[in-house]
């Protein structure tokens, strides 16, 4: 590992990627990694807000052991099977890319991949995020992720000052639309209907560390309580193009048994459409829960049911 250093808390050696967010750390196994392991990986996690692991396992239950040891581990999603034997890991698996992935976006960049956090349409929000690569191809296929803590302490002081008091719904049918469609897959049409929508604090105040990001997910906002929804879109456009700049951004090209940790509430995250016709297998596990606090001391909560 080029560039590298040590981190002397830890005592792991890393590599900035960025001047924001992203680190390589080398010296771990995941196979072998325990408790004191897991709490440098959290430290690096509060510094760096993702981490890079080469050369691990590809095993799902390696990577589910691994993310157990960093909180509760979470069911694969809140409304889609585990992979089989493995309840608590979603397997990503896509397949060629076509003309069609790439034309049909819209602003949010929604369409097959997106700019999202993971699973904020449930009260309590994962914690940690983790992807393991299986299969990839020798181009392209890259995650992207971007950070929601810079994009919030680089807002204008009266910015910040609004978005502390702001809270958001989020609601899983903006995302799955299509499931409510006529003809889809009746019980995953009931599950989704199941779901209750949630509202979640614009600014989440990490537990850990104190930071403030702003809890920002394109693929399940409908928009800032008691705002109009011209009002709410403005504003929620200007806080995603704040987010979305290069410098609080950074791009990770996948080798197989590459493994990302990450801060689920703090970083978006997306994936990039232009691997070809190959097949591409990324499996991923949650750990850890809890409901968002804002700045005012607003929590995440449930919605009546309309």
């Amino acid at each position: 590992m080029t560039q590298s250093t040590i981190d002397h808390r830890t005592g792991l050696r890393l590599r900035r990627l960025t001047g924001s967010i992203g680190a390589e750390v080398a010296g771990i196994d995941v196979r072998t990694a325990d408790g004191s392991t897991a709490e440098a990986i959290a430290r690096l996690v509060d510094d760096h807000g993702v981490l890079f692991l080469r050369d691990q396992s590809t095993d799902a239950a390696d990577l589910t052991r691994f993310a157990s040891l960093l909180g509760p581990l979470l069911p694969a999603h809140p409304l889609k099977p585990g992979l089989t034997g493995h309840p608590h890991v979603l397997a990503n698996q896509t397949g060629g890319v076509t003309a069609d992935d790439i034309r049909c976006r819209d602003r949010y960049n929604r369409h097959a991949t997106n700019w999202h956090v993971d699973c904020t349409f449930i009260t309590d929000v994962p914690v940690y995020s983790l992807l393991q690569a299986v299969t990839v191809q020798p181009f392209g296929g890259d995650t992207l992720f971007a950070d929601l803590a810079g994009a919030y302490s680089g807002l204008a002081a009266p910015l910040r000052e609004l978005a502390d008091r702001l809270s958001c719904i989020h609601d899983a049918k903006l995302l799955y639309a299509d499931w409510l469609l006529p003809g889809r897959d009746e019980e995953s049409r009931e599950r989704l209907l199941a779901l209750p929508v949630v509202t979640h604090p614009l600014v989440a105040v990490s537990p850990r560390s104190g930071l403030r990001s702003l809890a920002l997910n394109p693929n399940c906002v409908t928009g800032i309580e008691g705002f109009s929804q011209l009002e709410s879109d403005t504003l929620l456009d200007l806080f995603l193009a704040h987010t979305l700049v290069p410098e609080r951004t950074v791009r990770w090209q996948w080798a197989e048994g590459d493994i990302a940790v990450w801060d689920n509430v703090r970083l978006l995250h997306n994936y990039v459409l232009d691997h070809g016709s190959g097949e591409r297998l990324i499996q991923r596990a949650m750990a850890g829960s809890a409901p968002l606090a804002g700045p005012d001391g607003a929590m995440s909560r449930e919605l009546p049911l309309s």
